[in-house]
Order: structure tokens, then sequence, then C-alpha cells
């Protein structure tokens, strides 16, 4: 087989047949090749690789996002390139310039609470895509991807209610936090057309590890 073809395949590009793709990636097996990113993406502009900033890996919601968008890069030939970070808009500048100097494609921002106008000013001179998800985007016109944490926090209230539960606590978030006025919204959305003179004060801005919010947990349901 000629090298145009095995490099058609490895690229992804052109029409293949499945038998000679499947030829082709039994002798790359075969051979023990590894392809070289590095020269693939001097050659072709690409490196396949898409950098990732996840704010907290111990929260059980970012390391199941980070498999996810893994296991879906990977099915398309691509790899991920994670960093963890992005506590504040230094941090979180930097994180974004160290991604670039990899030769990243694109950068996926999950759950950083910083803001940077560095960012966005690397990010239009560099033509890299950027996108936020998780947590509403602090830039204008960068496209983002979260949950509706209002209709998610309804739901859950429209469920707790049917259950004939009357009493109803929350707890998370610090008091800045859109994602935690979104969900408290979601809360008195449906528990005020219940009872018009629901208790505000039993929604505890808390620090989102149980450890630090422990106190806030027991004033809450003692209260």
């Amino acid at each position: 087989m000629s090298v145009s073809t095995v490099s058609l395949v490895l690229s992804g590009k052109g029409r293949i047949s499945t038998a000679t793709g499947e030829r082709v990636n039994a002798a790359i097996e075969e051979l023990g090749f590894v392809r070289n990113r590095q020269a693939s993406a001097l050659r072709g502009g690409q490196s396949g690789v898409i950098g990732l900033i996840v704010r907290d890996l111990s929260a059980p919601f970012y390391a199941e996002l980070t498999a996810g968008l893994t296991e879906a890069l990977e099915a398309q030939g691509r790899m991920v390139f994670l960093l963890h970070g992005g506590k504040d808009g230094e941090q979180l500048a930097q994180r974004f310039s160290l991604l670039l100097n990899q030769g990243v494609d694109g950068v996926v921002i999950a759950g950083a609470a910083g803001s940077s106008d560095d960012l966005r000013r690397i990010a239009e001179e560099k033509a890299i895509p950027v996108i936020f998800a998780s947590r509403a985007s602090y830039l204008d016109d960068v496209d983002t991807v979260r949950p509706d944490n209002m209709q998610a926090a309804q739901l859950l209230t429209e469920h707790l209610i049917r259950n004939g539960h009357q009493r109803i606590a929350w707890l998370g978030g610090q008091s800045s936090s859109l994602t935690r006025a979104e969900r408290v919204g979601g809360l008195l959305c449906d528990s005020t057309k219940i009872w018009p003179a629901v208790s505000q004060r039993l929604g505890a801005g808390v620090h989102f590890q149980p450890e630090a919010s422990r106190g806030s947990y027991h004033g809450a349901f003692t209260s």
C-alpha cells in the first residue's frame, strides 16, 4: 500500500474503503507504529489534541465530565491534554497559555471561576476556539455548555413536595455563585406556590467541599 493511503487512514480524510482501512490498521499494530502528533501538526496544521482545564478534579461532577469528554474525543481520534486549576483569573490565563504552547487545537474550560482579559486576547490572536463547560462564561461571545440549574432544582423540589416533604433546606454554593442563584430560584419557584410564606433562611450558603461545610449542614437540619 502507498504512503498516501496510510496517511489518509491516519488523518481520517479522503474516501478509503473499510477493507483498506482495516489492512492499514492491522499493519500499524503489527509494526508497532506510533503516530508522531507533533510532526502531523506541522504538516496538517492540527495536532489532534484538545486542552482541558478542570477547576477541581476531586469533585465527582468534574471527574465524570472529564471521563465523558475524553471518551468522546478518543472516538474521533483525538486526545485530551488535561490541566488542573483555574481558581482565579491569573491561574486560568497561565494554564491557558501553557496549553497553547503545546499546540492544542482548542480548549475546554470546566468550572473555572476566574476570568481574564488576557485569555480573550490570546485566543483571538491564535484563532483557538474556547468552550466553557458547566459554568457560565465570563467572556462575551464564548460558547458555553452548561446544565439548566433552575429546571434541575425545580424538578427536585417537585419530587420532594409530591412525597410529602414540607421543610426543605438548601445547602451549597457561595452567595456570589450564579449556579447557586439559579438553583435556589428553582427551589423557591415551586415551594412558594404551596407555601407563600416559605422561609428563605433555610437556604444556607456553604463551601462545596463537605469537610468545610459540616457546620452549616448541622445548623440547617437542627434549626
